[in-house]
């Protein structure tokens, strides 16, 4: 949601310094920044695992104010860009929610993860389903 320019009125009583230092008796920051601090992509096992596909690529393009296909397949953009964006992918297990989403031979090779492979699968065709009715 964009909230537009401030109140005049009300900026007038944010600053009663002088025009001699523009930075003396200010009480309110000048340059905001926004971002985000923590953000995982589908390499990271937590987000991975609760159906994020998506990597560094799309999570950097959605944070410049491009619109991207979600997880989802569906199309989603910021109401406004980010001005930056860390990435705190995890570095334990980095990728298996991929290999596992992606049915990868390592993980079809066991039992277990063919069972998460095909349990994933089977969510997705779910989730498809859901976004169709």
């Amino acid at each position: 949601m964009d909230f537009g320019n401030p109140d005049p009125e009300v900026l007038s009583g944010l600053y009663p310094g002088k025009a001699y230092s523009p930075y003396a008796q200010r009480n309110f920051p000048s340059q905001v920044y926004w971002g985000d601090t923590h953000l995982h992509t589908g390499l990271s096992l937590d987000a991975g695992l609760f159906g994020n596909t998506l990597g560094h690529e799309e999570a950097y393009r959605l944070a410049r104010g491009e619109e991207i296909k979600s997880s989802t397949g569906l199309p989603v953009k910021l109401s406004r860009p980010l001005d930056w964006l860390v990435i705190t992918d995890h570095s334990d297990m980095m990728g298996v929610a991929t290999d596992i989403q992606r049915g990868a031979p390592n993980v079809m090779a066991i039992p277990k993860g063919k069972e998460w492979a095909e349990g994933f699968a089977k969510g997705v065709r779910l989730q498809e389903k859901l976004l169709l009715t």
